[in-house]
């Protein structure tokens, strides 16, 4: 019986408790992670070739 009351709790926990983000809030959100990603990933390219290319000229392979 108890585990049969903790679901009960849990379904209406999750579908009357929480709040969940607005749709439109929710793009944004994801739009602002993925550009961020974006241009960070850039970033580290770019830092990664310039540390290849200091390496490189330092034991001149």
């Amino acid at each position: 019986m108890k585990i049969n009351d903790f679901l009960l709790e849990m379904y209406n926990e999750f579908f009357y408790c929480i709040s969940w983000t607005k749709w439109r809030e929710l793009q944004k959100t994801t739009t602002l992670v993925f550009v961020f990603s974006i241009f960070f990933s850039i970033f580290l390219y770019v830092i990664d070739k310039c540390f290849v290319f200091m390496i490189k000229k330092l034991f001149s392979i």
